[in-house]
């Protein structure tokens, strides 16, 4: 990496750790972690630039912390072509041999051609929902849970490690 990557990188960095410094001395890291991996989690998902809000109300519903929900969903943001790259790839390697095709990539090419095809408005968005249809959801509901459930075990470790507790995933950590 460049410098000036390496500088932002840092930098995010840096505000992701003093924003969770700030919550885990109002919450438990069962609560952080798990506010963390609902910010990450939503955005597998397509939400026309509203995930953070969908998080901070995914974390009232769960009861997770509000803040960590919305700062991970927004720093985490600038990887979403990447998490939808790979919900297409996990949708894929699910629904190929369903679909009676043999190889993934002609399978990704086939739902990208869908929805560049030429044709009126109509054909777009027909082509449009198949794309984010079965295989993209499908992928992009693997994805949240593996890595959701990985990441809020990534927060609440480095979270316990770093105030000292031992305490189980879902205690009141105090």
């Amino acid at each position: 990496m460049t410098d000036k990557q390496l500088s932002r990188w840092e930098t995010l960095k840096e505000k992701f750790h003093s924003t969770i410094d700030k919550q885990i001395h109002k919450d438990n890291p069962h609560k952080v972690a798990l506010g963390c991996a609902l910010g990450v989690g939503i955005n597998f998902f397509p939400t026309v630039g509203l995930g953070f809000l969908f998080a901070f109300l995914l974390a009232i519903i769960f009861r997770a912390n509000r803040a960590s929900a919305a700062v991970t969903s927004l720093v985490s943001g600038p990887l979403i072509p990447f998490m939808y790259a790979i919900n297409l790839v996990v949708g894929g390697l699910v629904l190929t041999p369903v679909a009676g095709q043999e190889n993934l990539v002609e399978f990704i090419i086939h739902q990208y051609a869908v929805i560049l095809k030429l044709g009126n408005m109509q054909d777009k968005i027909f082509g449009f929902l198949e794309f984010f249809g079965s295989t993209f959801m499908l992928g992009a509901a693997i994805n949240a849970t593996i890595f959701g459930i990985g990441f809020y075990f990534w927060v609440s470790y480095l979270l316990n490690k770093k105030t000292g507790r031992n305490n189980k995933p879902g205690g009141n950590g105090r």
